[in-house]
């Protein structure tokens, strides 16, 4: 499961940073914290589709993501990206330590709504989200385990370049 996902975001990451995509030369990093991400760090690439890698940096998982957005077009200008956006991301444990954190994987589609602060230029921001998560666990004895939580939040400050 491991190898496989390791596999999964080299290949997305290779893709994403040799293919030319004139329309969407956005990068934005963030930092926060959220409920089944931990205090993470993101970086996301795109404007209207965004690909996205999430690292916890706290928690004994220390959970590693792969995120994929779509940000809802304003209305009147469908070229244009919104503030608010759907997201879905599939993290796992590929750097945990100890046996809690064998075969751990989080499912966690979310809504999404960025927040800009006004200034000289408009890069700063807040990102918040709202949305579930499935939790799959293996245990040895019974198998693998899958919980759904009903809820599943996160924010973040970015800074778009």
């Amino acid at each position: 499961m491991r190898r496989r996902v390791i596999k999964v975001i080299l290949v997305c990451t290779t893709l994403l940073f040799t293919s030319t995509l004139p329309a969407q030369s956005r990068l934005e990093v963030s930092a926060g914290a959220g409920l089944f991400d931990g205090v993470f760090l993101k970086a996301r690439y795109g404007q209207i589709f965004q690909v996205g890698l999430s690292q916890d940096l706290v928690s004994q998982l220390h959970t590693t993501g792969l995120e994929f957005f779509y940000r809802l077009p304003r209305r009147g200008v469908p070229g244009s990206a919104g503030p608010f956006y759907v997201m879905c991301g599939i993290s796992t444990t590929l750097f945990g330590k100890g046996y809690d954190t064998f075969e751990q994987s989080f499912l966690y589609p979310r809504l999404g709504r960025s927040f800009l602060f006004h200034g000289r230029s408009s890069r700063f921001g807040l990102n918040a989200e709202l949305g579930v998560t499935v939790h799959r666990t293996t245990n040895p004895p019974e198998g693998y385990i899958t919980e759904l939580f009903p809820i599943s939040v996160s924010a973040g400050f970015f800074y778009r370049f």
